[in-house]
């Protein structure tokens, strides 16, 4: 544990940090930077067995896939991912955690990795003076939608935006440079113009021979959002996927061996096989996570614009890879349609099951409500006719029914009991409400009721009631 660690934090989290239940506090502040071997691999196994808020953490990238609609890639690891390594307390062991310790990847790696592809392509454009095109060329996707490098790099410019560095004729501060290459004036100019007239600028007159040293700062028109791993609910293999799926947010052990540790210490002149092998490890994103890569247009961006991003981000990360280590093999993905699909239709699924689950347990909660409610209405008539007997019981009795209760009663008033009349008691009961509170619905009763059974009814009410001395029913 770090010794600048206040004393009550310290006494709070106790030993090691063996309170802190977040994995995020634990390798970015709580750890020992000076921790080595089987120190330094507990700390970091500590911390991987923390667990994660996956429903706080995934509402992140809910949301980002929402305010992206469907400029969503979703593309899964094939292999370990390591971003931020040089971001945390500890020498190699940075990771980007989120709050609720689920892993993502910040918005800038991912504009950073679609940027280079689109770069990438231009260069070899440029240089081979070749359009990049073929099944075989990574690169080619990248430049489909463009009939000359001029163009490409306007497009460029828009999505990415531009400092003046980016125009710089130094070769050491500019990527556009790079890119065009030789002829890149010529490029340039043309682009420039192009984004001139496209954003209502005008160029200098002094700048009729360079016009892109008149164009001012621009941020961009695209803005890629961060991405997290997407929770399908389920882990193992899924038919689409090529990897199995791992638990959500799982971190994995890593492992690199320094050779010659005394030779890069300045204590050997030279690197010599003597030396003793060091194995140093450090946390990575284990492979098999999908992630949401969200784009969101901002500034006036077309469907158009927006798609090139989107293409050129698929191809950077399937052709380059993002983050650490990647010409090691860390940081691979697969950006197949195939891919994509699944994941969609998985969500889907997904999304269709838990609304069905969540109707069901709406609909499961309405029935108790409604029983407990029966209930309630049983004991409230038991309390009422506990202490009363004969006329008084029935009278409460046919008080306590509901409109439609007593409507039923009315009209199975000729029937047995056992078949759903009412009984003696109650014929009477129902023959006094009808006197009474009841006598707006036997005055409506009696005017339908012209033939038939309700007829009968009726009369049979008008006999029972001159038998029970009443007179005339109303």
């Amino acid at each position: 544990m770090p010794t600048l660690m206040p004393t009550d934090t310290a006494a709070a989290l106790g030993q090691n940090a063996k309170e802190c239940d977040s994995r995020s506090l634990l390798l970015e502040r709580f750890a020992d930077p000076t921790a080595k071997e089987d120190s330094r691999k507990s700390i970091f196994t500590r911390a991987f067995n923390k667990p994660v808020n996956h429903a706080k953490s995934t509402s992140h990238a809910a949301l980002a896939t929402s305010l992206a609609g469907n400029e969503t890639i979703h593309a899964q690891l094939q292999s370990r991912l390591m971003v931020n390594m040089a971001g945390g307390v500890m020498e190699n062991a940075g990771l980007c955690l989120d709050r609720f310790g689920l892993p993502y990847i910040p918005g800038s790696a991912v504009k950073g990795c679609a940027r280079r592809a689109a770069l990438a392509a231009l260069h070899e454009w440029c240089e081979t003076g070749t359009k990049p095109t073929g099944a075989d060329n990574p690169l080619a996707p990248c430049c489909a939608d463009f009939t000359t490098p001029a163009e490409m790099l306007a497009a460029i410019a828009r999505v990415f935006g531009w400092c003046e560095q980016d125009w710089s004729d130094r070769s050491n501060q500019s990527d556009f440079l790079w890119a065009c290459g030789q002829n890149h004036r010529e490029i340039w100019h043309t682009a420039a113009q192009a984004l001139a007239t496209h954003f209502g600028w005008k160029i200098a007159d002094k700048h009729g021979d360079t016009p892109w040293k008149s164009l001012p700062n621009f941020a961009g028109s695209v803005s890629f959002l961060p991405a997290y791993p997407v929770d399908l609910g389920k882990t193992g293999k899924v038919d689409g996927l090529p990897i199995e799926l791992p638990p959500l947010g799982k971190l994995e052990l890593d492992v690199v061996t320094c050779h010659h540790r005394d030779y890069y210490a300045g204590k050997l002149p030279i690197a010599t096989d003597t030396e003793e092998p060091v194995p140093v490890v450090f946390p990575a994103v284990a492979p098999g996570h999908v992630f949401a890569f969200a784009i969101v247009p901002l500034r006036g961006a077309d469907a158009r614009l927006v798609q090139h991003a989107r293409t050129w981000l698929a191809t950077g990360l399937s052709a380059f890879g993002l983050g650490a280590k990647t010409n090691a093999g860390y940081g691979w993905f697969d950006c197949s349609e195939t891919i994509h699909n699944t994941v969609e239709r998985t969500l889907l699924d997904r999304a269709e099951r838990e609304r069905a689950e969540k109707q069901r347990l709406a609909e499961e909660q309405r029935r108790k409500a409604e029983e407990a409610e029966r209930l309630r209405q049983k004991q409230e008539r038991e309390a009422a006719l506990a202490h009363l007997s004969g006329d008084e019981r029935a009278d409460k009795e046919i008080e306590l029914l509901t409109d439609q209760q007593f409507d039923a009663k009315v009209r199975a008033f000729c029937k047995e009991p056992k078949k759903g009349g009412p009984t003696e008691e109650q014929k009477r009961a129902i023959v006094r409400a009808l006197r009474g509170p009841r006598l707006a619905y036997w005055q409506n009763f009696k005017a339908k009721a012209t033939k038939g059974e309700l007829a009968k009814v009726v009369q049979e009410i008008r006999e029972l009631c001159k038998a029970m001395n009443l007179g005339k029913m109303p």
